[in-house]
């Protein structure tokens, strides 16, 4: 039998409906389930098998889903695959939030009202620049959960109105990725996320998953809309995010730490990725 989670044990009673649980999984897995809430689920790091309904697909870092009510989906975690989630829970009836215009955008049907089937969940593939900043949005809504100062509800509200305008618009021009070889996909990006700080170069990425280089290139376009390298390069500044709030690293040693051996190109690439400097972003850390 299913099991079917319900929103009084997540989402406590007279208080907002809505509540963070930052996961790591480790040798972990969740039966196939449902819940009568809405769950908005972000992969930050390791890879994954997500079942969605009578389907499953290999998930990984930048990998966003949103599960309406009644969906029945689950997870496997692959061994050593060191697989991070964020989960948001909200209740959307009980919030009782006014859409405004909100609802002019298509991205806001696809991901949160339109129901479709079971092996059909709205989905996104971000870079590390837009995880970076929905961190931000879900990390100010847990600060404010746990301080409970008076207006807290309606900051987090405020909050999650501002994740779902922006989910809404990435999602209303970018397809859900679909391609061939998932699983040796997801086996690439949990190589890359172990070797971070080695010199990768392309054709030892197409030796790791016994493909040629040509169908790499094609297949990994096919299922991330980037190519193997661009993807490492959106790792490598994800990882470089969290070595920069450690203020005895210097910018050089950060660069090194993941994969550059040039500290004034990692400064272009981190910029390309995030619209800062790295000099930059330390600035609000």
């Amino acid at each position: 039998m299913t099991e079917k989670l319900k929103a009084k044990t997540f989402l406590e009673p007279g208080h907002i409906p809505l509540c963070v649980f930052r996961m790591p999984y480790v040798d972990w897995s969740r039966k196939i389930h449902s819940h009568d809430f809405h769950e908005m689920m972000i992969v930050v790091g390791g890879v994954a098998i997500h079942h969605m309904g009578d389907s499953h697909a290999t998930i990984s870092m930048g990998d966003l889903f949103v599960i309406p009510p009644g969906h029945m989906h689950g997870y496997d975690v692959l061994e050593n695959s060191g697989v991070q989630v964020l989960n948001v829970l909200f209740d959307l009836k009980e919030l009782k939030m006014s859409m405004r215009d909100l609802e002019q955008i298509p991205g806001f049907h696809a991901l949160f009202s339109v129901k479709l089937s079971n092996h059909h969940e709205p989905h996104l593939k971000l870079p590390a620049k837009d995880l970076a900043f929905i961190n931000s949005i879900i990390e100010a809504i847990e600060m404010e959960q746990e301080e409970m100062a008076p207006g807290y509800e309606f900051y987090c509200e405020t909050k999650l109105r501002e994740l779902m305008v922006f989910l809404a618009r990435r999602y209303s021009h970018v397809a859900t990725p679909e391609g061939k070889n998932v699983l040796k996909l997801g086996e690439l990006i949990s190589y890359m996320e172990k070797h971070l700080g080695e010199d990768l170069r392309f054709e030892k990425l197409a030796e790791v998953v016994r493909m040629s280089p040509t169908a790499l290139r094609r297949t990994f376009q096919e299922a991330f809309a980037c190519s193997p390298m661009a993807y490492l390069q959106q790792l490598r500044v994800k990882k470089a995010l969290l070595l920069l709030a450690d203020p005895s690293k210097s910018i050089s040693d950060v660069a090194f730490d993941v994969g550059f051996n040039d500290s004034g190109y990692f400064s272009r690439v981190f910029k390309q990725e995030t619209n800062e400097t790295p000099k930059e972003f330390r600035t609000h850390i």
